[in-house]
């Protein structure tokens, strides 16, 4: 089999317009972000045909992002899943070598590695609701804190949400999981 060759930016355009049809908006804007990292470390490394790609330069860029980044060991999974997917994708069009995707090293997360822990303390969420309340009153950022800090909703969920989803009698909220507009929840739920 010869490869044909393949420019970094045309072959990352070219996976997200086949990707488009079979993923969410929200997937395709993060696939893009970060095969970004990727296309701007080969410009940074002088390399403009992805046929040249070996095992041991994408550990580079790895290291390189891990680095580069400061990236949480999660972040780092998840940015090299994706990379690891492109290239498979790459594999089909005969853009690099078979069976490239198998080099691209991933971390292994125990429980606590996906979980985050940064939290915003009562004192700081005091001080930015009542700036948001003097100054940007009912504004999209004023409404969505005040809601996860009232509910503990997920931003996902405060995003989910549409007018009608809101009960005046009860003065409650029904967060509701639809993909099909482009307000999906994590794995389905609240």
């Amino acid at each position: 089999m010869s490869l044909e060759p393949t420019d970094p930016e045309h072959e990352l355009e070219l996976y997200l317009a086949d990707r488009e049809n079979s993923v969410t908006q929200a997937t395709l804007y993060s696939h893009r972000s970060r095969l970004g990292h990727f296309i701007r470390w080969c410009s940074e490394e002088g390399i403009e045909n992805l046929n040249e790609l070996s095992g041991r330069q994408l550990h580079e860029f790895r290291i390189w992002r891990r680095v580069e980044g400061d990236l949480a060991p999660a972040t780092e999974k998840t940015q090299m899943d994706t990379l690891r997917v492109f290239i498979k994708w790459l594999e089909s069009i005969d853009g690099v070598e078979q069976d490239l995707h198998t080099k691209v090293l991933s971390l292994t997360l125990t429980g606590n590695d996906n979980i985050r822990s940064v939290m915003l303390d009562s004192e700081r969420a005091q001080q930015i609701l009542q700036y948001l309340r003097t100054y940007e009153y009912a504004s999209r950022p004023h409404v969505a804190l005040k809601l996860m800090w009232h509910t503990m909703m997920r931003i996902g969920a405060v995003h989910a949400l549409d007018c009608a989803d809101y009960d005046p009698a009860n003065q409650s909220l029904e967060v509701v999981h639809r993909p099909e507009t482009g307000t999906p929840l994590k794995n389905g739920e609240v």
